[in-house]
């Protein structure tokens, strides 16, 4: 992947992924409700005996570290919490996010920052995927994702 750029590298991704329909960039209407994190979305993770569940009040500067603070990731596609860190200092800097609760296999983000054309929204749509490919569970096609990222600004993230 030396020298390869963004795009260079998700095209790669895009090789080793099965299910290339979903891959479709075009930008369509998304019907998906936008995930909302509220008492009910916590309490199943508090009643569930074998999910701990963290809710995450950080400052706006330090919010990309909350990986290396709670631990979670390295397992089956979930990246290293070194990794996560690294990519939510990118969405800090591009999207002023900051994590609002955390899981052993969930990541709930918000966005002070939405993207702000079509070609943003489908670049960070393919980050989301690369970072989390069960983004896209929801979604029939990554262009669908794409416009869900330009209307709203809480980022789900579930590893199986």
């Amino acid at each position: 992947m030396d020298g390869k750029g963004f795009e260079g590298i998700y095209q790669a991704y895009k090789l080793i992924w099965e299910g290339h329909e979903l891959l479709n960039e075009q930008l369509c209407e998304a019907e998906t409700e936008p995930f909302i994190l509220n008492y009910s979305w916590i309490q199943s993770k508090i009643e569930d005996e074998d999910e701990k569940l963290i809710v995450l009040a950080l400052s706006p500067e330090s919010g990309f570290e909350a990986p290396l603070w709670v631990p979670m990731g390295g397992f089956n596609e979930c990246p290293l919490p070194e990794y996560q860190s690294v990519i939510m200092k990118h969405w800090q800097e591009n999207y002023e996010t900051r994590a609002l609760a955390v899981s052993d296999d969930t990541w709930v983000l918000q966005a002070g920052r939405k993207p702000s054309t079509q070609e943003d929204a489908l670049k960070l749509a393919k980050e989301h995927f690369m970072f989390c490919q069960y983004v896209l569970e929801s979604y029939p096609t990554l262009g669908h994702y794409a416009d869900y990222l330009l209307k709203h600004d809480v980022w789900y993230f579930w590893w199986d």
